[in-house]
């Protein structure tokens, strides 16, 4: 199979959002963190998408938001694809980017049960964000990663 990653458009919006939303891993308790949530044209336009595809179909995307404290705020593959390495190929992408950028340290507030990927990455765990009721009734772990030198 041969993946392609690729800056998305603002026409990628939907797949974005359906691909986001079908995730088994935010199933049950975790589910209600994405009521109501899409990825938008103006979302698009104002970060750092990157989505990856192969024959067409998309297979998973990141989002980094920048400023001031650059975040890893979206990160998702598509079931069938997990395991598959391509999770590693699309947080590699992320720390390149964020790296030709400029930018030494990436925040990730992580989802409970993605923590131990983002630590097996080179990010290291800094502490928690409480809860935020009603969406967010569990604590998130607080990641950084430093992306190396430019």
């Amino acid at each position: 199979m041969h993946i392609i990653i690729r800056r998305a458009s603002a026409t990628d919006a939907l797949a974005l959002t359906d691909l986001m939303r079908a995730s088994s891993t935010y199933e049950g308790e975790y589910a209600r963190i994405l009521d109501g949530y899409r990825v938008t044209p103006e979302q698009i336009s104002r970060d750092l998408i990157f989505l990856a595809e192969a024959s067409g179909r998309l297979l998973g995307f990141y989002s980094l938001m920048l400023g001031e404290e650059p975040e890893l705020d979206l990160m998702f593959v598509a079931d069938d694809m997990q395991g598959t390495g391509l999770g590693r190929q699309l947080f590699e992408h992320m720390r390149d980017e964020a790296r030709q950028r400029g930018i030494p340290l990436v925040r990730i507030v992580s989802h409970p049960l993605s923590v131990g990927f983002y630590r097996r990455m080179g990010a290291e765990l800094i502490g928690t964000k409480p809860p935020s009721p009603p969406r967010v009734t569990w604590e998130r772990p607080v990641l950084t990663l430093r992306t190396g030198p430019a």
